[in-house]
């Protein structure tokens, strides 16, 4: 037994070593087979969604048999976040995080990269309610929300007090703040609401609200710092007119006056005393310094403008509007309404071109109604320049009853104000708010009265004549930033010639409405009894208007 075990033994490590030399020369190491492996050319990429550049991705393929094409299929996990072309290039959307795939056409593999987008942009969103809430205000105490000088004009002119009236409910206002962002500017007549957010994706929240229908984009712009956010302190300025007497030397102003015969109401002593006109433009830069307007009433002044809220601070082209009425230096420049007192209203952001300056308009001129103007004049147009191509009007949309702003001075003009708008210098159909009804729009002649070649004009898409009648706007004077007289060419001064004048005419009849003074101001015009374009009714006469102010008192 012993002997057997031991022959076992042998015999068995006898046979590992033989095949252990057999493993090493019968059974060598396979190399490794390459696998095929697919990959971006990024593994994460970062876009500044308020700059607006892309990024293009490629694939990389290693180890895929030669002739192995590269075609993919592209997508993105949040398109919201970001969206990419056929090509691959990838382009932001709103702030956030997400992953473009690329997968290859034949199936055989994936890749994707990070995508982070940054955003330095605020956004503004029109929200547009479905009713204004339950009012924190009675219709039967309207002193809470209205000037003595608005309840008053309401009286004067036999127009109630009516729930189009009433603010906005505090807790709509509430339940809107709640969600984040700031309120910029709201409309009690217009049922609306308008927010910044620096959150585009907000508007989720906002159309889950129970009394929003629906969410406009209005503003898309860069963010601005908190420290250049002005603050702004508004104080009256009480003038002093003296007595012009009733032979004035206008100076430079002379032929803006003349051209429409405006200087015959002014030898009649009305200019202007206790009307009130809101001026709705640009800013009004240094106006309160400058020497032209030391003596000028002006009640009020505001910027609706929510990155700057100072209306003096910027822009010039209200100080060249306000001048052509309100300046009253004899011997120098004498505008057309030198004594009656003036609200400076800031809603243009001249730095962009986007619908949200409707919405300031609208706030402009719904607080210019509360707190008891008379006449309004916007040397403002907005027509088919918004950078939201989406939010470009066209013609077809000048009916006088859809453009935002034209509803807002429908709405105005029922609340017994009278508003003068310039028709615009494009050389075509006349935007908004010009082309409504309830608006006397203005072109421009030449001092000779022929047409201003800029002049818009055209039919309105319900078929009413624009503009309705002319004045001087071609090398009309104005008074710059400096106090100093020029020359400036533009509807825009045709406008408030004519805004002022109107306001003397008022002053004379007070017991006519704005509706009586549209249809007079309209008869006075040179081609009253056949109105063509481009000159409406033709260049307006104040000598006449006068004589049918008469007509229209006696009648009464």
């Amino acid at each position: 037994m012993q002997l057997h075990a031991r022959h076992f033994l042998i015999s068995f490590f006898s046979f590992l070593i033989v095949l252990s030399a057999c493993k090493k020369s019968e059974l060598p190491e396979q190399p490794e087979v390459p696998i095929p492996s697919l990959r971006m050319n990024l593994d994460s990429t970062i876009l500044a969604n308020d700059n607006f550049f892309g990024t293009r991705l490629s694939v990389i393929l290693k180890n895929f048999p030669e002739g192995t094409s590269d075609a993919v299929e592209w997508r993105v996990e949040n398109p919201r976040i970001a969206e990419v072309t056929l090509e691959g290039v990838v382009w932001p959307k709103g702030a956030g995080i997400t992953y473009v795939f690329a997968k290859l056409l034949n199936g055989k593999g994936e890749a994707k990269c990070k995508v982070i987008v940054t955003d330095g942009n605020d956004y503004k969103y029109r929200l547009v309610l479905t009713d204004k809430g339950k009012s924190d205000f009675s219709i039967g105490r309207p002193e809470a929300f209205l000037s003595s000088k608005a309840i008053e004009r309401r009286r004067k002119r036999n127009i109630p007090i009516d729930e189009s009236d009433l603010p906005i409910a505090k807790q709509y206002l509430k339940e809107i703040t709640e969600i984040g962002g700031t309120i910029v500017a709201q409309s009690k007549w217009l049922n609306t609401v308008t927010v910044n957010v620096k959150d585009q994706f907000l508007i989720d929240k906002y159309k889950a609200l129970p009394f929003v229908k629906e969410v406009v984009l209005v503003y898309v712009g860069k963010r601005k710092l908190s420290s250049e956010v002005q603050k702004y302190v508004d104080s009256p300025q009480p003038g002093s007119s003296g007595n012009l007497g009733t032979s004035i030397d206008y100076g430079s102003a002379a032929l803006n006056i003349n051209t429409v015969k405006g200087e015959l109401l002014h030898q009649q002593g009305f200019k202007g005393e206790g009307m009130d006109i809101a001026v709705i433009d640009d800013g009004f830069m240094q106006l309160k310094n400058n020497p032209a307007f030391s003596n000028i009433r002006i009640k009020g002044a505001k910027s609706f403008v929510y990155e700057n809220d100072d209306p003096y601070s910027i822009d010039t082209h209200g100080v060249w509007v306000t001048s052509c009425m309100a300046v009253n230096k004899p011997g120098s420049y004498v505008g057309t309404a030198p004594e009656a007192n003036y609200w400076l209203l800031r809603t243009e952001d001249s730095a962009t071109e986007y619908p949200v300056e409707e919405d300031y308009w609208t706030s402009a001129i719904e607080f210019a109604d509360s707190v008891g103007v008379d006449l309004v004049n916007s040397s403002l147009s907005y027509s088919d320049g918004y950078y939201l191509p989406q939010q470009r009007y066209t013609a077809n949309d000048m009916d006088g009853r859809t453009a935002f702003a034209s509803r807002a001075a429908n709405m105005a003009f029922k609340k017994g104000i009278f508003i003068v708008n310039c028709a615009g210098n494009e050389q075509k159909w006349v935007g908004t708010p010009a082309d409504s009804p309830s608006v006397l729009t203005l072109g421009s002649i030449n001092s000779n009265g022929t047409q201003s070649y800029f002049t818009s004009w055209g039919i309105t898409a319900d078929g009413r004549i624009k503009p309705d009648v002319m004045a001087m706007g071609g090398g009309a004077s104005v008074i710059n930033t400096s106090g100093i007289a020029e020359n400036r060419s533009g509807t825009s001064y045709a406008s408030p010639i004519m805004c002022g004048l109107v306001a003397c005419l008022w002053q004379a009849n007070p017991t006519l409405t704005n509706n009586d003074l549209m249809e007079i101001i309209r008869k006075s015009a040179d081609r009253a009894g056949h109105p063509e374009l481009p000159f409406g009714y033709g260049i307006a006469d104040m000598k006449k208007a006068m004589e049918l102010a008469r007509i229209k008192v006696g009648s009464k």
